[in-house]
């Protein structure tokens, strides 16, 4: 072990956190209902500390909750309401009331996290930051509009149907995650990262409109690598200097990857003392980036510590972990991001983090497509967008062997291609690579990344914080030239050459690797007779959405095809029947 890095288990049923998440804003049109205000303020009563401050009126009720002193709030006149939950940069909240009430496009300007609420008269706004860093849903339901910032809000109303939509059931077995505006429930929609919801009194439909367009920003002339390295240099300084003066203490969650090796150098290099840094591993005989993560460790002077969690550590906790989710997410990573952060929350409040290098800077995922698209035989319609399921490695491939003819029938190949074909066909932008960032921006991230971290961290009490995500280094990702993303199969040059003389060679040089969650045999020993358990033939057969001889067969560990990826669709299935107990059976936790 290195010197200054310490190493910790977490303790057995370590419990889910009862401390508030970060801000509560939810609300809805239409004259007061202090029971529907009421039930709803008890679905998010784990979020934010303060008390729940309300405005009430003819037109609708609006209500925000703050965690931290440095969490927006809620300012009114007369007739207008503004309401925030996260930060805006720079910006006053009576003054900004103020800005918008004379030219509501305003709105469109603002940068930071946060999604918010503003209402003028009958004419009601939502919107959420560029990248997606705070998530808002939202209904249309018995004649008003509702909103929250977890569906849990939404599903307090006791008259809420709640039926799963067929679609995404394919679309979160493909993704892992159920992408676009829509969830895992008929008649809740998440508003997409960059957007602003338009609605009426009395309107039938809602109206979106995307303000945060980065990828039509369009190619610098400049073509120097040099005033691009130092231009992202100054940028990500700058989201880091930004997301500093939120609050204190803060930590880091360090890798050992280039992302969050970065992120750690920038966060040190403006900090004076010691930064907390943590690592995670799942036990010595699994491959893990504990040595790569010391070094960046040593490298910046933080205090440094390992935390080992195992299943037995979780799994007495893994319903309530999934709850705070909400729509299903079936990253396995999701639950060590939990652990990790109720470890953390003794110590910090704020947590950096390198979430974004993937999406922003060129991620794995996009050689294969590359080459796929330079050299690929098949050219029928619809190729690009089988091809890219195909690289998630998810359960694209199980669609019809996984489910029950009954289920297949209710969706079609357009509720999968048709996500990607927005982002993948003719039109801006041009370059295939930036259609590719693209698309992992908006979807990957605005619907998967973002909000994993922000639920796993909330429900510790924590604040996440991705300066890798900030909308100007976004928005620099398409400015530059395509090698500083990507330049002969070294991914991220950028990141690299901008850190070099700080990052030890070690990381630059290596190729990513990920954090390895070992389910594959967690799903064979410690978790085995759990998964038994809740994926019986006679439970599965009963719900009627998979085929029960096809789950026995991945719970075997054998079938027709081949080795498949075992572990992670058995844990896809895992979180999925826990999620459909909790939200569709309203089983307890």
């Amino acid at each position: 072990m290195a010197l200054g890095s310490r190493s910790s288990a977490i303790g057995p049923g370590y419990p889910v956190s009862r401390a508030p998440a970060v801000s509560a804003l939810f609300g809805f049109s239409g004259p007061p209902d202090p029971a529907l205000a009421g039930r709803m303020a008890e679905a998010l009563s784990h979020r934010g500390r303060q008390p729940v401050e309300l405005d009430v009126g003819r037109e609708g009720t609006i209500a925000f909750r703050a965690l931290h002193e440095s969490d927006a709030g809620l300012w009114r006149t007369s007739d207008r309401t503004l309401a925030i939950a996260g930060q805006i940069f720079e910006e006053d909240g009576e003054k900004l009331l103020e800005e918008i009430a004379a030219s509501p496009e305003r709105i469109n300007e603002l940068r930071g996290f946060f999604v918010l609420v503003y209402r003028d008269g009958d004419h009601w706004r939502l919107m959420r930051d560029g990248a997606g860093r705070r998530t808002i849903y939202w209904a249309l339901h018995e004649e008003r509009l509702r909103f929250a910032i977890e569906p849990k809000g939404i599903l307090a109303a006791p008259s809420f149907p709640r039926r799963i939509r067929p679609a995404a059931i394919a679309q979160y077995l493909a993704f892992s995650f159920v992408p676009g505006s829509g969830t895992m429930l008929e008649g809740v929609h998440e508003l997409p990262a960059g957007h602003v919801l338009h609605w009426r009194a009395g309107d039938t439909e809602v109206r979106l409109e995307r303000v945060f367009q980065p990828e039509k920003c369009g190619r610098d002339q400049e073509d120097d690598p040099e005033f691009w390295i130092e231009r992202f240099r100054e940028e990500h300084a700058r989201a880091v200097s930004d997301l500093r003066s939120v609050g204190t203490p803060y930590g880091v969650f360090l890798s050992g990857g280039i992302d969050s090796s970065i992120v750690t150098a920038e966060v040190a290099r403006q900090t004076s003392g010691k930064v907390r840094t943590y690592a995670i591993h799942f036990g010595r005989k699994y491959p893990n980036e504990l040595e790569h993560a010391r070094a960046v460790a040593v490298a910046c002077g933080t205090d440094h510590e390992e935390v080992e969690i195992h299943p037995k550590h979780f799994l007495p906790e893994l319903r309530g972990i999934l709850w705070h989710l909400d729509d299903p997410i079936g990253d396995p990573v999701t639950v060590p991001n939990f652990a990790l952060a109720q470890h953390a929350s003794r110590e910090v409040r704020f947590i950096f983090n390198g979430e974004g290098g993937d999406p922003c800077f060129g991620g794995p995922k996009n050689i294969p497509m590359l080459l796929h698209h330079w050299y690929g035989l098949a050219r029928d319609e619809g190729f690009r967008e089988r091809r890219y399921l195909e690289s998630y490695r998810r359960a694209y491939e199980e669609l019809p062997r996984l489910l029950t003819p009954e289920w297949r029938a209710q969706f079609s190949d357009e509720d999968l291609e048709g996500v990607l074909r927005p982002y993948l066909s003719e039109g801006p932008p041009s370059s295939f690579l930036d259609k590719l960032t693209t698309v992992n921006i908006r979807e990957k991230g605005a619907h998967l990344i973002l909000p994993k971290v922000e639920r796993m961290l909330a429900a510790a009490g924590l604040t996440p914080l991705s300066p890798l995500f900030d909308e100007r280094l976004v928005e620099l990702s398409f400015r530059m030239p395509s090698r500083l993303r990507l330049d002969r199969g070294i991914e991220k040059v950028v990141l690299k050459r901008a850190y070099e003389d700080v990052i030890p060679p070690s990381i630059i040089e290596r190729p990513k690797s990920g954090m390895r969650v070992p389910v594959h045999f967690w799903c064979q020993g410690e978790l085995k007779h759990y998964l038994k358990k809740i994926l019986s033939p006679k439970e599965v057969r009963r719900v009627g959405i998979f085929r029960p001889e096809r789950v026995q067969q991945l719970l075997a560990y054998d079938t027709e095809e081949g080795p498949g990826r075992y572990g992670l669709r058995l844990w896809m299935l895992m979180t999925f029947e826990i999620w459909r107990r909790l939200v569709i059976d309203r089983e307890p936790l």
